[in-house]
């Protein structure tokens, strides 16, 4: 890529991000001093806070306001490809768990980062865009957990409401001709070009080794004309003018007040400095998120007893359940070199092709999130990431890896024009549960969060299966036909686990005398599972899926409303009482739209 080039492109990008803050970032709706009185206060902005806004002001007698801690969200994070810029930014709380004891031996103080957004939008803003309903039995057994309600039959009328399908996942024909039916719906759906040779690749290679329990499914991601089109694009812009709503941004909701367990209003910090108290005449909605959301449970006095005693908050329900059931989804990366160039290179993003084609046309390599697909058998899936750079210095820090590590998982870390791919290894129903706690009174007091990640060795053992299926596939015809070679994490904490013989060692000098690549530097033979369980405690990162601190069936009802108070209720991922197979965000919508009619009708 020439100089020329690079720079014309960032000159094209700095024009748009230039338009967008002038002219997008301009509503009626955002105001600076809100009054003093509203029907209903929605605290957080996030993906559930901007379906809610939007339907509950479409009645203009109703007051609504908004609380959102961050600001307007920056312009890279429409960007479909650019997900990750926003991390460890002003629109991300960048929340930093506990040590962790069963994981994340191979970042800095075994310390996992968590994601989580902070502006308009909130996560959905952040995240890689990718659409799923979950599986049926994922909605059976929250029932068995004591949610009741919020089955897949229950929730379809609001899929089609949000989506206009219920169809997005499985080669649906209506989203590979574009013919669905989205003109009455909020939510836009784009399925990943049939044409993606990386995907017809991973397609083929899944068929030749498919049963009755295995299913692929092509990426399908929420965007429009080449933008990210999620909860804030669909249901809060379009609504930002109405002046019925009024949306607060760098305001903080501390907690809420209570006049005989009736929540009547809500402390706040403006500008993250000057306290006010806003009243709720109908009811007050948390949607603060799996952190957040328990945060301002517990400082408004609901919460687990000794918690409230230590920290001497008035007590107005003690429910030991605030804070626990936290769970997430693990990825592991395995790195995939390939001799095609099918892949998403640095060098590829940065032209001035590519930069014409997304900015003036909406299309190219920008226009979707680098996923080609996923594949998924009983617990255990892959996602088939399609970068084959995997720059140090633009990703390291964003798992908190330590430079060694992240070398040993990526050895072509400094190669713009690689092709290659990640697969990532995950279980879709984790085990391990963990917890969110409040450490102090202050809010500027960060919660203490630890996910107790791979606590339960099912989880590491589901992860295993996931990894020997990528074996397994990578040994098929289709993905030998374009050179791909699975590349070993190769932690140096682990290595003593993978024994084996002086022929395969001489075999490993060798490779490394004849290449000055560190990707020489690798066993012959497949690892043992003391080997893999070794790799996954060392580098499984989140999946940015954080929930159930606030379950549905133990802190809320079936109705969403939290137990033992009035006035209060809680819609985000903190109500999920167990993990959703895959992506959240889009059930999120659809629950968030449910929620509507529960609260128009009082129920």
């Amino acid at each position: 890529m020439s100089w020329f080039s690079y720079t014309l492109a960032v000159l094209v990008a700095c024009i748009s991000y230039m338009a967008y803050q002038k002219y997008v970032n301009v509503h009626t709706s955002i105001i600076k001093k809100p009054d003093k009185r509203y029907d209903y206060i929605i605290v957080g902005a996030g993906t559930a806070g901007c379906v809610l806004a939007a339907r509950l002001s479409e009645d203009p007698t109703v007051k609504v306001l908004l609380l959102e801690a961050g600001g307007h969200m920056g312009y890279f994070t429409r960007v479909p490809l650019t997900s990750t810029a926003a991390q460890q930014g002003p629109n991300d709380w960048s929340v930093h768990a506990r040590p962790q004891k069963y994981s994340s031996f191979g970042m800095f103080a075994q310390t996992p980062i968590i994601p989580r957004g902070k502006g308009l939008g909130g996560s959905g803003q952040i995240n890689f865009l990718l659409h799923g309903f979950g599986l049926s039995e994922d909605y059976s057994r929250w029932a068995q957990l004591g949610f009741d309600g919020w089955t897949l039959k229950d929730l379809k009328p609001y899929f089609n409401k949000a989506f206009g399908t219920m169809e997005s996942e499985f080669d649906s024909p209506c989203l590979a001709t574009g013919l669905c039916d989205e003109s009455q719906t909020p939510m836009h759906l784009k399925q990943i070009d049939s044409d993606n040779e990386l995907m017809q690749v991973f397609k083929r290679a899944s068929a030749r080794l498919a049963d009755r329990h295995t299913v692929f499914r092509k990426a399908t991601a929420t965007i429009r004309d080449g933008r990210r089109h999620q909860a804030f694009d669909a249901y809060l812009k379009p609504a930002l003018n109405r002046p019925n709503l009024h949306v607060m941004l760098k305001t903080q909701a501390i907690s809420a007040r209570f006049e005989k367990k009736v929540a009547e209003s809500v402390y706040i910090l403006e500008d993250h400095k000057y306290l006010n108290n806003i009243f709720a005449d109908k009811e007050i909605i948390l949607s603060a998120g799996a952190i957040k959301t328990p945060q301002i449970l517990m400082l408004s006095g609901i919460g687990p007893k000794d918690l409230l005693r230590r920290l001497k908050i008035a007590p107005i329900s003690e429910n030991p359940h605030v804070g626990r059931n936290f769970h997430d989804h693990m990825n592991v990366p395995l790195y995939v070199s390939i001799k095609k160039p099918l892949s998403i290179t640095l060098s590829k993003v940065f032209t001035l092709t590519t930069a014409w084609d997304y900015f003036w046309n909406g299309q190219g390599l920008l226009s979707f999130p680098p996923v080609a697909g996923v594949e998924y058998k009983n617990t255990s899936a892959l996602m088939l990431f399609s970068m084959g750079s995997t720059s140090e210095r633009l990703l390291r820090e964003l798992s908190n890896y330590r430079p060694q590590v992240f070398r040993d998982i990526f050895p072509f870390h400094n190669d713009s024009h690689k092709e290659g791919f990640v697969f990532l290894a995950t279980c879709v129903q984790p085990r391990s549960r963990g917890s969110v706690t409040v450490n102090d009174v202050s809010t500027t007091v960060p919660v203490a969060v630890n996910p107790n990640y791979l606590h339960q060795g099912w989880d590491v053992q589901c992860i295993i299966k996931a990894i020997r299926r990528a074996e397994r596939l990578l040994s098929t015809k289709p993905f030998r036909e374009i050179g791909a070679r699975l590349h070993w994490p190769r932690p140096e904490r682990c290595l003593s686990l993978w024994r084996y013989s002086r022929q395969e060692q001489l075999a490993v000098q060798k490779r490394r005398k004849k290449s000055s690549s560190q990707s020489a530097d690798y066993p012959v033979r497949s690892p043992p599972d003391e080997y893999l369980e070794c790799v996954i405690r060392e580098t499984a990162v989140t999946g940015h899926h954080a929930s159930g601190t606030c379950s549905g069936g133990t802190v809320v009802d079936s109705s969403l409303r939290v137990k033992n108070v009035s006035g209060l209720r809680i819609m985000d991922a903190s109500v999920l009482p167990s993990p959703l197979s895959l992506y959240p965000n889009s059930v999120i919508i659809a629950m968030a739209e449910k929620a509507v009619d529960l609260i128009r009708n009082n129920t």
